[in-house]
């Protein structure tokens, strides 16, 4: 996998006072198209601090282009930002 580290729109689900579920994200291609994933499989979760930053890291799988594709999100928690950190 290669680092992305790209901006993204996300669609996710908020259980109470839980960390978030991701359910589809979009991102925008090298060509210039908007992309939109549906999350297939959510791997692992883990919260991470990184420099003081804290964010929660999710390693997901999806079919993309007929295959499947390995990917990490990135929710970044004070900023409420979402980023597809790995693909």
């Amino acid at each position: 996998m290669k680092i992305v580290a790209e901006e993204i729109e996300a669609l996710v689900w908020f259980r109470g006072r839980g960390k978030p579920s991701p359910y589809r994200f979009r991102y925008r291609e090298r060509d210039g198209s908007l992309r939109v994933v549906s999350i297939g499989q959510v791997l692992s979760a883990e919260e991470e601090k990184i420099a003081g930053v804290r964010s929660y890291l999710y390693r997901c799988q999806s079919e993309i282009g007929g295959a499947i594709v390995p990917y990490e999100l990135k929710y970044y928690i004070q900023e409420c930002r979402w980023v597809l950190y790995k693909m």
